[in-house]
């Protein structure tokens, strides 16, 4: 970029700052007071003018906190994609993408279609109880707070190794933690039990 180019950018967005009232940003840019009421009285032709000087008026600093800032929110936002998108191979729900990722049903079917993966119809079938209580043990494991009734449940990133693991669905996951941590254990394998109809069962 040419130093009257450089002028020019620094000195143009000077005068929108003024022109908006902003003049602490105003003066962030490097500018005195006195330069900026100078500034508020040159009109177009002026500005232009003064941009066109060979000499270097305006020199540009960066501003490494706020440029640290701006890319930890780019990194941060772009571990989200790869997230969702993982999240998404693993099986999780429509449901569940809306309370992790707060993504509509039309979100996740168009990020499903990009990731050529295919819609599943229906309820999400449920392990069997040996399959269940390999998952319960090795939930212990991998979850801090395995029973904590607000924790566990959103233990979202404990919930994908477990699904890495076990080859089980995050919908299939995420309804097992919720109901392992609504049940009492079982008091002499220490594992959560089933009702006949699948869920876990309290004890007496």
């Amino acid at each position: 970029m040419s130093i009257q180019a450089i002028n020019y950018a620094l000195l143009s967005q000077a005068m929108a700052l003024i022109r908006d009232g902003n003049m602490r940003r105003a003066r962030s840019l490097g500018f005195t007071e006195s330069e900026l009421r100078d500034l508020r009285r040159l009109t177009a032709t002026d500005l232009e003018e003064l941009a066109r000087e060979k000499q270097v008026i305006c020199r540009v600093t960066v501003d490494h906190e706020m440029l640290l800032a701006k890319m930890r929110r780019l990194g941060q936002d772009q571990d989200r994609e790869s997230q969702i998108d993982r999240c998404l191979e693993l099986g999780a729900s429509v449901a569940m993408m809306g309370k992790f990722f707060g993504l509509t049903p039309n979100d996740c079917s168009t990020r499903r279609s990009l990731l050529g993966l295919e819609t599943r119809q229906g309820r999400q079938a449920m392990p069997s109880e040996e399959k269940e209580h390999e998952a319960w043990y090795r939930w212990q494991a991998i979850s801090p707070d395995a029973r904590d009734p607000v924790y566990a449940p959103d233990d979202l990133p404990g919930m994908v190794v477990l699904a890495e693991e076990t080859g089980l669905s995050l919908t299939a996951i995420w309804s097992l933690v919720k109901a392992w941590v609504d049940a009492d254990p079982d008091p002499v394998r220490g594992k959560p039990r089933r009702s006949g109809r699948g869920r876990i069962a309290r004890t007496a």
